[in-house]
């Protein structure tokens, strides 16, 4: 305004030199160009002061908000189109005034308060461009930043400010600093961030100091939690606006808290609760103080805390969260899962939009989950052994991943392995049970997967822990003839862990005849060595069955429908590799037959 009351000065002077007529109509022009000019100030004052009002009173300051709309009401918005209007005249006609450079920054402005960025960075380059020298070049380079900021083009801020910010024009430098540094911490330049906001801060005072020294302790809390907690008291400090105050202060105590200083951390939250403020900040301060008794250890005064906060403030997402982490509470400290399903189910409904609302019905369905598999397992004698094992492996995997309880899943995992070796649950047990122990102990995790390969080598299971130990994707085609070789060893001594390799040897296995063979060899070991003739009979049947076209199934006809055979076929090798007991087997199996078809002919003499 300055400049324009120059000109009035120098129009009065100059008055007497020229004729009254010919300075009428200058007079009249130079009028209308000043009235124009000022109603257009007055207008976009009027709405900057509503714009700069709403900025004051937002609740919840955060550097992130900088790329938020500039949400104004609409008949101030329609204000602006006026002064658009008034200001475009003023370039139109007196483009060479020493008020156009102003006249651009409005326009600029009041597009930007219309969320139209697209014609606010033209009218900022414009005067960027056009007028160098201006007083108000740095203002407008920090409107530009602003604007690409807002349409998200943070690099394109970057280079803006690289290529046409001027140190040696001091004036707004520290707002230049402050868009630069939040245009790099969108970027994910932590570091550089922080050093502009210092440089910032080095020349802001008042709210804007307030504001740069609480984005300095937002953007430290993952470096230095001790210098975000600085930050944010200077903060409140220097401030003079309540919400950023009480914010700042919340905020501190939450940095007091992650570094374990709880004591600071619940005083600064007690004396926060004397002062008057609104419901917004109140419930905030009920939710960090319960979460700073849990972390203290004070559990009793968490949980009245939290129930607290969820009967006096209802449906809003703090008591959201204050029920979900009361199930969290029941779920890890307490160990009470019908609590932490209830308090789950609770977060889930009370306030739905919430983030937090989503996470609990995840939960919720864990806990179903949980249920269902106890059940199963508790009425594990009704049930086949792959319904079982099937509900601990999931039981175990349900504590591995989402109840972080690793001693429950190794103690299920254990389980399967150890009761229900033979279940299609058995190779995944194996395999989830090395991925456990991978960060734990390295070598027992290579000992369980090399376990896992030995045992299921053809399983989807081994090849994953084959590429984890570096080990070739291919399995020897003998090794499944090895296992089989290892079983037949085992008769003698351990009669049932031969059963179990031999089943191995059949469930992984594609070679119909090596099948068998397998159960031809658990069918002799009932017979002969358990003496269960009912099992025996049970395999010899199956081989029937599903290979009637291999020699085993000629053999097995004998016993099975000993009527119907005129004469008993030779007696195939029960494995194909002649070792140290196999003759033995061998000629054991062919005695017992001999045997017991003398027995069969007494009982049809007599």
């Amino acid at each position: 305004m300055n400049r324009n009351f120059k000109k009035i000065s120098l129009f009065i002077v100059l008055i007497p030199i020229f004729g009254c007529s010919v300075w009428k109509s200058v007079f009249n022009e130079f009028n209308a160009y000043f009235n124009t000019y000022y109603n257009a100030k007055e207008i976009f004052a009027q709405v900057e002061e509503v714009v700069q009002g709403r900025q004051k009173a937002e609740k919840f300051l955060t550097i992130e908000k900088n790329d938020d709309e500039i949400k104004i009401p609409p008949n101030e918005k329609n204000k602006l189109d006026d002064v658009i209007k008034k200001c475009s005249k003023i370039l139109q006609y007196y483009i060479n005034t020493s008020i156009a450079d102003d006249a651009l920054l409005i326009i600029g402005k009041s597009y930007l308060y219309q969320d139209n960025y697209l014609a606010a960075e033209r009218k900022f380059a414009e005067l960027i461009s056009n007028f160098p020298r201006s007083d108000l070049y740095n203002e407008a380079l920090y409107y530009l930043m602003l604007t690409l900021v807002k349409e998200k083009k943070y690099a394109d801020a970057v280079v803006s400010f690289q290529t046409k910010a001027n140190p040696e024009k001091r004036k707004n430098l520290g707002k230049l600093y402050k868009i630069y540094a939040v245009a790099k911490f969108k970027l994910g330049e932590v570091d550089s961030a922080i050093n502009y906001l210092k440089l910032a801060l080095n020349n802001a005072k008042g709210e804007d100091k307030a504001e740069i020294l609480f984005y300095l302790g937002e953007i430290s809390e993952l470096k230095d939690r001790e210098e975000s907690a600085k930050f944010y008291y200077e903060s409140a400090k220097v401030t003079k606006r309540q919400n950023l105050k009480v914010w700042a202060l919340i905020k501190y105590s939450i940095q007091k808290r992650e570094l374990g200083e709880y004591d600071i951390a619940l005083r600064a939250l007690n004396d926060l609760l004397e002062q008057n403020f609104d419901a917004d900040y109140a419930r905030r301060i009920y939710l960090e103080l319960a979460r700073t008794y849990n972390h203290a250890g004070k559990i009793d005064k968490a949980i009245q805390t939290y129930l607290y906060l969820d009967t006096t403030y209802k449906r809003t997402e703090e008591s959201a969260y204050g029920y979900f982490e009361l199930g969290r509470l029941y779920e890890e400290r307490i160990g009470n899962y019908d609590s932490a399903k209830f308090f789950f189910d609770k977060a889930r409904l009370e306030n739905p939009q919430s983030d937090v609302s989503k996470i609990a019905q995840r939960k919720v369905e864990q806990y179903n989950n949980y249920f269902k598999y106890i059940s199963t397992i508790s009425r594990a004698d009704s049930l086949s052994e792959e319904q079982v094992s099937d509900a601990k492996y999931s039981l175990a995997w349900l504590f591995y991943m989402s109840f972080g309880r690793l001693d429950s899943a190794i103690h299920y995992l254990n389980d399967v392995i150890k009761n229900h070796p033979n279940s299609s649950a058995s190779a995944r047990a194996y395999y989830l049970f090395g991925m456990i122990y991978e960060p734990i102990d390295s070598q027992k995790a290579r000992e369980i997967y090399a376990e896992l390969i030995r045992k299921f080598p053809e399983t989807q299971y081994a090849k994953q822990a084959m590429k984890i130990l570096g080990v070739k994707d291919d399995v020897e085609k003998d090794t499944l003839e090895k296992l089989y070789n290892i079983a037949c060893s085992m008769i003698d001594t351990n009669p049932q862990g031969a059963i179990d390799l031999f089943l191995r040897v059949y469930n992984q296995s594609v070679d119909a005849n090596l099948k068998a063979r397998a159960f031809f060899a658990i069918g002799w070991i009932n017979e002969y060595k358990l003496k269960n003739y009912s099992k025996a009979i049970e395999y010899y049947t199956k081989i029937l069955d599903s290979f009637p076209n291999t020699e085993y199934a000629k053999i097995v006809s004998v016993k099975v429908n000993p009527d119907k055979q005129e004469e008993k076929p030779k007696q195939p090798q029960i494995t194909p590799e002649v070792k140290p007991k196999q003759k033995e087997f061998e000629s054991e199996l062919e005695d017992e037959m001999k045997i017991r078809d003398r027995r069969r002919k007494r009982i049809d003499d007599n």
